[in-house]
Parts: C-alpha cells; sequence; structure tokens
C-alpha cells in the first residue's frame, strides 16, 4: 500500500537517480531532524521517538508495521536507532511517498534483500517479505505473484538471484508502463488537435471556395495544402468587373502549385478547369 504522508519535511525530500539515494543536503537536514529529535543527546533514537515520528509522518500506518519498521531497521540489534539506520528509514519512506519504490529495490537490492532476510538465512520466505511488504507498495497476492513466477528452484523461497531478477522484471516492467502511458497521451493529443483542427480546415476551404468553387486546399486526413497559394495572392470580395482584374487573378491562381498525392491528377485537373472557367 502507499502510506498516507501528512505535509512535513518529506515534502522537500525526494531520492535522486539513477543511484535512487538521498543527496549530501538532504542528509545535512536529515542530521538536523535526527538532533531535534534526540532530546537526551545520545545519537541514537529510542523505539518510543521512532514511533512518535512515523504516527505523525503517515496517518495510515498502523503499531503492528511501526513495530516491524523498528525492529527491522535496528540493523545491529542494538535496541535503538542510530544516524546511518535513520538515513534507510527516510530513504524508505521517501521511495514510498514519491512512488519509487522498485527502483528503490533495484538500485539498493543487496540493502533491502538483506532487510528482508531477517533470520539470515540467505533466502527469504513469503512471510518474511510479508513483513515489509507494505513499505513496497506490494500486498499478500502481489508477493505469492512474486514467488510463483521467481521461485525458480522450487523452495518456496528467493534466493539473491531470484530476487535480483525480479527487480530487473520491475524495472522492465515500470518502463513499459511509462511509454504505454506517454503513447496513450500522445494518442489522446492527436485526438484533441484533430477535433480542433476540423472547423479551421472548414473555414480556409470556404474562403478559398469564394474564389475557385470546388477547390479544396485541405483535406480531412492532410497534414499539409494540397495546395500552394501565392504569397501575394488578394482574395476578391466579389467576382470583379474589371477584364484587366479578371486577368490578373487568372494568372495568380495559374500559379498554385499542386502537391504530388495519389490523387493530384483529378485535384489538379479540378483545380485548372475552375481557373479558367471563372476567371
Amino acid at each position: 500500500m502507499h502510506l498516507h504522508f501528512n505535509s512535513s519535511i518529506l515534502d522537500y525530500i525526494h531520492l535522486i537517480p539513477p543511484t535512487w539515494s538521498i543527496t549530501i543536503t538532504t542528509m545535512k537536514l536529515c542530521s538536523i531532524l535526527f538532533s531535534l529529535l534526540d532530546i537526551d543527546n545520545t545519537n541514537r533514537l529510542e523505539e518510543y521517538q521512532i514511533r512518535a515520528l512515523l504516527m505523525y509522518l503517515a496517518n495510515n500506518i498502523n503499531k503492528n508495521q511501526i513495530s516491524t519498521i523498528i525492529y527491522k531497521l535496528d540493523l545491529d540489534q542494538s535496541g535503538a536507532m542510530e544516524l546511518e539506520e535513520f538515513f534507510l528509514l527516510i530513504s524508505l519512506l521517501v521511495a514510498n511517498k514519491d512512488k519509487k519504490e522498485k527502483e528503490f529495490m533495484h538500485a539498493h537490492s543487496k540493502t533491502v534483500f538483506e532487510l528482508l532476510d531477517g533470520d539470515s538465512s540467505g533466502t527469504i520466505s513469503v512471510e518474511e517479505f510479508q513483513c515489509l511488504g507494505f513499505l513496497f507498495n506490494l500486498d499478500n497476492r502481489d508477493i505469492h505473484n512474486i514467488f510463483e513466477d521467481f521461485d525458480i528452484s522450487g523452495d518456496d523461497a528467493l534466493d539473491y538471484s531470484e530476487f535480483r531478477m525480479f527487480t530487473i522484471a520491475c524495472i522492465n516492467k515500470q518502463k513499459a508502463m511509462k511509454k504505454k502511458r506517454f503513447k496513450t497521451l500522445m494518442q489522446r493529443r492527436f485526438n484533441f488537435l484533430a477535433k480542433q483542427r476540423q472547423p479551421i480546415l472548414k473555414y480556409i476551404n470556404k474562403t478559398i471556395n469564394r474564389c475557385v468553387p470546388g477547390l479544396a486546399v485541405y483535406g480531412e486526413d492532410d497534414t499539409i495544402p494540397r495546395v500552394t497559394l501565392p504569397m501575394d495572392m488578394k482574395f476578391p470580395c466579389q467576382q470583379a468587373n474589371n477584364d484587366d482584374d479578371d486577368e490578373t487573378f487568372s494568372d495568380l491562381f495559374e500559379s498554385i502549385y499542386i502537391s504530388p498525392t495519389s490523387d493530384n491528377d483529378d485535384r489538379s485537373t479540378k483545380s485548372q478547369s475552375f481557373t479558367r472557367s471563372y476567371y
């Protein structure tokens, strides 16, 4: 699940690709936060301090999940959290906040594997994965599917190589989903622009047809004009009565260039016939 974070200092912290780690500046910021929480000046945070911090940051985290995080992140089993462990906690929370859990797992697969391997057996069981699955937005169903797909040895556990393959597959899936979302977005944009384009093309064709009846400058599927009009052409509002004006506009329309297309012969013949008959 995605934790629901309150507006806090985490809003200003993000993981930086491609390592998906916090920066030096962020580390300094986290050190300040660590010092503010360390009211006893012992350079370590007790369980009640971490519990209060997590309850303040995330409003949908339960007591069991908080206890699991505190136990799992106490890497040296000292009963308290040092600054290095605090950096890891902040990184995990930020990855969940920014929905970059899979990228973090891939970039720090060894650290995450050791974090999940509670008994240090060199493998991860389903139960061990489920303990911290909520931090990586994985529910029990997702975890069972992972073991079905990547437990190659069939021992109901994932060793590091199998876990590494899972993280790589996550990244590939993320890329495929991102590419699909981009393609969908571009298709929606194209459809929107095509819908906005139709009345404009109709207005252009209507304006041209006042001078050259039947000449279509744009078709429904055209991306470029079918014909190119001279830059100095002026469109009369009414048919000129002066013979000299007729000859002038006739000369201009004869300079129209017809773009080569599959059916350009019909359009060429039509445009030339209209030019000769109308002017």
